[in-house]
Order: C-alpha cells, then sequence, then structure tokens
C-alpha cells in the first residue's frame, strides 16, 4: 500500500473555473518541487539544523519541516524543552528502519505499508502523531482482518487508540463469530474481553447455543482458574432463546452447571419460557432478546410430479445445484412453505386429496409426517409467520374454487380455521410481509375454465380480519409471487388469453400496483423465489415448453438477465421455498 499526501488547498480565485484548475495544478507543482528540493538537501545533509538518533544510527532532517509534519516534533522543537536547541534528539525505543520510512514520507509524501512493517509503522505514527501514516495502517490493517488475527488487531486498536479500526474488528466477529470462537486465540481472552463479546446483540449465530458453546469451551480451557467466573460467563447466555431439546439434553448434563446453583436457576428459567405460549412469554430483558441470526440461504425445489428429483439452488455460486434426499409421493398441484429448519410440503393430489403433510428438516436430512389441513385440497397456497402456516383458498380436485382459510402453529402442532377469504380463489399466490398475509390473483370458479383473478386481500393475524386491495395491472394465475424490500412482486403467470412476461409490484406503503421490467421469457406457469435485492426463476412452462435457463432479476436496477450457463429446474410442477441452510454440513453436488 502507498500513500500519496492531497495537493494543496486551492486558493481563493474569481477567475474562471478551467483557469483555477490550471492555477491549482502550479501551485501543486510548486510544492511539490519545492518538498523535492528540501529531501535532496536532507539527503546531502545540506541546511539540516537537526539529527535524530535512532539506536546509534543518524538521520538528518530540518526542524521545520518536522514540525510541520508531527505534532510530536512541533510541541518539541516550538517550546522551551531541552530538545529545541540540541543539534541531537534521541528516539527512545524507536526502529531504524521506521523513523526512515516516516522521515521519507514526511518529505515526499510516499509510504510503503505492508505486513510486515504495519505494527510497527502504526506505533511510531501513533506515538509521533503522523496522521496521515497512523490513516493509512488502519485502512491496511482493515484490509487484512480475518478469523485467525482479528482479536489480535482488536487488542492493537485498542492500545493503540484507533477507534476506526476497533469499530471495524468488533463488526468482523459480530458477522463471523462462529468461526472467530472455534480458534485458539478466543480461549486466551480475559474474561472481560469475552464477556463483552458475548453480550453483543449483534452476534451473528444460527442458534443461541453456539454462544453456550463458545462460553463452555472458554471455561473448560483453563478449568480451575476460570470455575470463579462461571456466572460470570453463563449469564451471558440467553437461555430462553435455547431450545428446549438442547437444555434439557445437552445443558443439564454438564456437569459445571450441576455443580452450581446460580446456572441451574438460569437453565430453569430458560425451560419455564419455554412452557409458556407465545403470547404469554412475558420480555425478559436482554435474556430474551434475539441475536442477529446467521444465514446460508438457499432455494428447495421439490419435484412434485417426479418426487426423485428435488435440489437446492445456491444464490451465492449459482452455477451448482446440490441433491435433497425426497422420498415422499407424487403431488399435484401442492405447495411448500419454510419454518424454522423445517420445510412444510401441504395439500395436492393423486386421484383424491392429499391428506397427510410430508415435513422436512433441513439441517437433520430427515423426512417425517403430519396431520395436514382439515379440508385436504390442491392448488392452495401458502405462507408461514411467527411460527404459523397459513393455507388459503384451493379447490377439491377440479371442484370450484374455494374461499378457505387455516392456520397450523408449529408450536403446538394443531390445526385451526381462521376467517375466511372476502374471495374464493385458487392457482393463486400468497407471501408474508410485516405480520400480514397478502393474496393475490389466482382463478375463481374452475381451476380450468374459471375467470383469471387481478384481486388482492391482505389478512391481519392480531384482529382476524380480511381487507380488499387494490388490484393487480393484470389478472393472473400460476404465478410467482414473492417479497423484496417492501414490494411485493407479482412475476408471469396466466392471464386471460394466455401466457404472460409482465412483471408489477405492489408498493405496499402507497397501497398501488406499478409495472416493472419484462420478463425475457413468457409463461402460464412460473416458479420463483427471492434471496436480497433478486428475484430467482428457476422452473416453468409456456404451454408448448419449458424454461430453458435460469433468469434473474435485479430489482435495484430493474433488470433481467438470463443466466446462459445454468439450466433450469427441469419438473415445471415443483414446490419452490427459499430456505435456511446454515448449520447444514454435507452437501452433494449434481453433475
Amino acid at each position: 500500500m502507498t500513500g500519496v499526501a492531497s495537493p494543496a488547498e486551492k486558493a481563493p480565485c474569481s477567475k474562471k473555473k478551467s483557469e483555477r484548475k490550471c492555477v491549482s495544478k502550479e501551485e501543486y507543482k510548486q510544492l511539490s518541487s519545492i518538498m523535492g528540493v528540501m529531501n535532496n538537501l536532507r539527503k546531502q545533509g545540506t541546511l539540516c539544523d537537526v539529527t535524530l538518533v535512532v539506536q546509534g544510527k543518524h538521520f538528518p532532517a530540518h526542524r521545520v519541516v518536522l514540525a510541520a509534519a508531527s505534532h510530536f516534533f512541533s510541541l518539541m522543537f516550538t517550546t522551551r524543552m531541552m530538545e529545541s536547541m540540541s543539534p541531537e534528539v534521541e528516539l527512545r525505543n524507536a526502529e531504524p528502519e521506521i523513523i526512515a520510512l516516516l522521515i521519507e514520507f514526511i518529505y515526499t509524501a510516499r509510504i510503503s505499508v505492508n505486513s510486515s512493517n504495519v505494527q510497527s509503522l502504526l506505533d511510531a505514527a501513533n506515538q509521533y502523531q503522523i496522521e496521515p501514516v497512523k490513516k493509512m495502517c488502519v485502512e491496511f490493517l482493515k484490509g487484512q482482518i480475518d478469523a485467525t488475527n482479528c482479536l489480535g488487531i482488536s487488542a492493537l486498536a485498542e492500545c493503540m487508540d484507533c477507534p476506526e479500526l476497533k469499530a471495524a474488528v468488533e463488526d468482523f466477529i459480530q458477522l463471523h463469530f462462529t468461526e472467530v470462537y472455534k480458534l485458539d486465540e478466543f480461549l486466551q481472552l480475559d474474561v472481560t474481553q469475552l464477556t463483552y463479546i458475548l453480550h453483543q446483540d449483534k452476534l451473528t449465530v444460527r442458534a443461541e447455543a453456539q454462544i453456550y458453546d463458545a462460553a463452555v469451551r472458554w471455561l473448560k480451557y483453563d478449568v480451575c482458574n476460570r470455575q470463579q467466573y462461571i456466572v460470570e460467563v453463563l449469564g451471558c447466555v440467553r437461555f430462553p432463546l435455547v431450545s428446549k431439546t438442547f437444555l434439557s439434553k445437552t445443558v443439564q448434563a454438564e456437569p459445571l452447571i450441576q455443580d452450581n446453583p446460580q446456572c441451574l436457576k438460569m437453565v430453569i428459567s430458560g425451560m419455564r419460557y419455554h412452557l409458556l405460549s407465545l403470547e404469554d412469554r412475558e420480555d425478559l430483558g436482554e435474556s430474551s432478546r434475539p441475536r442477529r441470526k446467521k444465514h446460508d440461504y438457499r432455494i428447495a425445489l421439490f419435484g412434485g410430479s417426479q418426487p426423485q428429483s428435488c435440489r437446492y439452488f445456491n444464490p451465492k455460486v449459482f452455477y451448482v445445484w446440490t441433491d435433497i434426499r425426497c422420498p415422499f409421493e407424487k403431488r399435484r398441484d401442492a405447495t411448500a412453505v419454510f419454518w424454522d429448519n423445517v420445510v412444510y410440503i401441504l395439500g395436492g393430489s393423486q386421484l383424491f386429496p392429499i391428506k397427510r403433510m410430508d415435513c422436512y428438516n433441513v439441517l437433520k436430512d430427515s423426512w417425517y409426517s403430519k396431520l395436514g389441513p382439515p379440508t385436504p385440497r390442491d392448488s392452495l397456497a401458502a405462507c408461514a409467520a411467527q411460527g404459523k402456516i397459513y393455507t388459503s383458498g384451493g379447490s377439491e380436485v377440479g371442484s370450484s374454487a374455494l374461499d378457505l382459510f387455516e392456520c397450523y402453529d408449529t408450536r403446538t402442532e394443531s390445526w385451526q380455521v381462521k376467517p375466511s377469504m372476502l374471495m374464493a380463489r385458487c392457482s393463486h399466490g400468497s407471501v408474508e410481509a410485516n405480520g400480514l398475509i397478502y393474496v393475490c390473483g389466482g382463478t375463481v370458479g374452475n381451476n380450468v375454465s374459471g375467470r383469471v383473478l387481478n384481486n388482492c386481500e391482505v389478512y391481519d393475524p392480531s384482529t382476524q380480519q380480511w381487507r380488499e386491495l387494490c388490484g393487480m395491472r393484470e389478472a393472473r394465475k400460476n404465478h410467482g409471487l414473492v417479497v423484496v424490500n417492501n414490494r411485493i412482486y407479482a412475476v408471469g403467470g396466466q392471464g386471460a388469453i394466455g401466457g404472460l412476461d409482465s412483471v408489477e409490484y405492489y408498493d405496499i406503503a402507497i397501497n398501488e400496483w406499478r409495472t416493472t421490467a419484462a420478463m425475457p421469457w413468457r409463461g402460464v406457469t412460473v416458479k420463483c423465489a427471492a434471496v436480497g435485492d433478486v428475484i430467482y426463476v428457476l422452473a416453468g412452462f409456456q404451454g408448448v415448453g419449458r424454461l430453458g435457463n435460469v433468469l434473474e432479476y435485479h430489482s435495484d436496477t430493474d433488470r433481467w438477465v438470463t443466466c446462459n450457463k445454468v439450466r433450469a429446474f427441469p419438473v415445471t410442477s415443483c414446490l419452490i421455498c427459499v430456505v435456511d441452510t446454515c448449520g447444514l454440513q454435507t452437501c452433494y453436488r449434481v453433475p
């Protein structure tokens, strides 16, 4: 890294802009020329009025130049200190090579910062108050931060009084905590440093159990000397956020906790919290305040009519598809929704509606079944909010659309029938946004020949009431419906006279639909999902053919991109949902 001092500020001038630029360049050239002459004089030892002595090595210089660049030297040479008149000034505890670099920078505004000298340069720049060099060192170190050195750089920032570097390191530790706490450097922290980190709300973890694991690892590293801190350290763990299973099977069995009544009390408090309903759980302050979650989003596609074909699509590495083990039976016109590590596959039919709900635990790679919606049906829609799965509409194997609305509580594993929608519909879309349930489009009457809808409505779980919204600009069914940045996007689908390439979004704040860039493909069925600011169309059917390549819509630029090297999912009747695979250990690449 090489730093160059900024040119002198432009002097006030009433001339034209082009003339001012010319004058500024001349000023800079003049100043550079003067400093070049001064540097040559320094190298020749000419007109030098002070010599810096470092470990027996001598560095001639000019007091006025040193004073202009360093507040340290300015005080030394402009006050009545002995050094102000001394021909030689000894700099104790300094390194000759580093002082040489600093003097060169003072005269030339150029310096090379690298991993070998950055710590010494930062120390010297801090001591001699040469701010530009200090800033360059800080910027260099910010670019070097990783899991193996972040705690060391944090200690250095603290010692050197570099708040900007300290803040950058803290951001890194919070974002990459699950990597940092597993390294030996973490185990060397003192109790004050440890508890400061563990208390942070912004620690990015998959689950609070990882905070517990970090605390116990630190305690057991030197259990004889650290056992005195067990209450203080485990007090950083938010036990109400730890799962019931982990509390009962792992935490309660830990000898460190079994032998400490205060720690046992914390664990029991966490267990009691889980026994309360979501509505009855009181705010326990910091101990029940969620931390920032670590996420690894992928898009899961389940074969539907071809259950053996199920895969993950990774948006971060979009050319990689990975297999999902998928033993469930064929389902036509079903839906899938993800909540708390589990994919729920609901509805659908073969010859008759399927009553069972298939569940896939993403982290455990395990399948099991639960009781499905009270009214089995196909062509329904579903979404999740606050631990509950809401299913809407659908039809009973070719019958007319239904206005049914039902709710599955994932905690109690029970179904409830909720107030019916304002309009019966099937083959529609449903999403959650800001705690509300939105349903858009679909068809009323028979799924084959019924009228296609542009109608939209929203359900508020707190009041259990529906209200009608502004209708979409185009009626559509079998479309994609996703939420991006507080906007609900309706993508393609089938209109009154065929497939659509149109895309529109609902602005929640103003209750209005607006058009966006059209897809570079027209489909009567669209399977899409959103991760971050991007909508991915991964499968679809045109009526005479299926989508060939994955499509990406970048909402920030309103642009569609065709990923020519990435083939779309081959099953157009697939089920699709975004899942969080953080904690998933093994994936197998599909050729």
